[in-house]
């Protein structure tokens, strides 16, 4: 990873900045690893912004960075030269404005891992910044909590939303067809869900898309799915959300941007606190994270083509944002279980997840709303700390 740009502030009455810099950042080894000494300027050009102080004094200078930046920050300080008072009295003033800040102590133990995990938040800001997400049709009535404000989220996060029209999503002749198992599908369905995934190819490529959210029952009454073809996008790196919910699709991109792969998005069909276990279903599902696939017919209308797939067993992260503008997050380890639902009355593929004590009852209690996304392997420091930084209220 290439080291992350770093703001070195430091008092003249310490005297030689630069020679007490080289100390620190010698004395710590693992700050050489992931930073290194940059000018504001360079800073500015990052989501997350590092700050080291080596001195005290130094308060004011902070304060007008931050201005300056306009970014979360991480203030770093270490054991002498005042830092940490410098930066405890800097960091209260700066909350106190409404700014995010972490304060990172070189005196702390757990200051390298700590470190690691906000690194790897701001690469996944970085990841995000400049990406343009599709709404597809107008989301689902029923996600009456699910619709964020998307200007607040272009500005916290530099992404740039685009409408379009669901009319524009007409299958395209195409020659192969999907192989596989199936139960209801015909060819015709075959057919229609090749078509459907090549039109939204389509649509990806002229507006320059990076991942979007479709609001596919709107399909249905032109006996269209669109499962199959998420399906196929997420695995070739493209986020495919359904029923134009937002917040679901950014868990989608933190999934793609942390893991180089893609998450599955469900509903939580049932849940057992006391058991520790839940049910997900959802009608599509990426193949690469199925171990096996059969095609059925959508499960609420009967129609089309949709996937009953067996989700790989091993370590997720369970994520779920919420509030107008995702400012609050559930972010859950926990492990997908080798078990056969089977059910008739869900949705397609079908997965059981175990998750930590407590969890499952904080779910209930206070929900952000339906969709859940399950992203493989274990997250949740990650998510927290980009999530705290970037989406959180100060």
């Amino acid at each position: 990873m290439t080291p992350t740009p770093l703001l070195v502030l430091g008092s003249p009455l310490h005297g030689d900045r630069d020679r007490l810099a080289a100390e620190i950042l010698s004395r710590w080894p693992f700050l050489k690893e992931g930073l290194r000494p940059a000018p504001a300027e360079e800073v500015a050009g990052e989501p997350l912004g590092f700050v080291l102080l080596l001195t005290g004094g130094t308060e004011h200078e902070l304060l007008r960075a931050a201005g300056e930046l306009e970014r979360p920050l991480v203030v770093i300080s270490h054991p002498g030269h005042n830092s940490l008072p410098a930066a405890l009295e800097a960091a209260a003033a700066l909350r106190e404005r409404g700014s995010r800040v972490e304060l990172l102590h070189l005196g702390d133990r757990e200051a390298p891992e700590r470190l690691e995990i906000l690194l790897r938040a701001a690469a996944l800001a970085r990841a995000l910044r400049g990406k343009r997400v599709g709404i597809i049709g107008r989301p689902s009535p029923w996600l009456v909590a699910s619709i964020p404000d998307l200007p607040a989220l272009e500005e916290r996060l530099g992404l740039t939303f685009v409408e379009i029209p669901l009319e524009r999503v007409e299958p395209l002749p195409v020659g192969e067809l999907p192989a596989g198992d199936r139960v209801e599908p015909g060819e015709d369905e075959l057919r229609m869900g090749a078509g459907v995934y090549a039109s939204l190819r389509d649509i990806v490529a002229r507006e320059d898309l990076s991942a979007f959210t479709i609001a596919c029952f709107g399909l249905l009454p032109r006996r269209m799915t669109a499962c199959w073809a998420l399906a196929r996008l997420a695995c070739e790196g493209i986020p495919a959300g359904c029923e134009g919910d937002v917040a679901a699709l950014l868990a989608l991109m933190l999934a793609q941007a942390l893991t180089g792969g893609p998450g599955f998005l469900a509903n939580p069909a049932d849940i057992d606190p006391k058991g520790e276990r839940m049910v997900l279903a959802h009608c599509t599902v990426p193949l690469s994270l199925v171990e096996g696939y059969t095609f059925r017919s959508h499960f609420e209308s009967g129609l089309g083509l949709s996937i009953a797939g067996r989700l790989a067993k091993g370590p997720y992260t369970l994520v779920r944002l919420g509030g107008r503008r995702l400012e609050r997050g559930f972010f859950v380890e926990g492990s997908v279980l080798p078990e056969e639902v089977g059910r008739e009355d869900l949705c397609r593929t079908q997965v059981v997840f175990k998750a930590p004590k407590g969890a499952l009852r904080k779910l209930l209690r206070e929900p952000l709303g339906n969709h859940h996304v399950l992203i493989p392997g274990h997250h949740r420091d990650v998510l927290e700390a980009f999530h705290g930084l970037f989406l959180a209220e100060g």
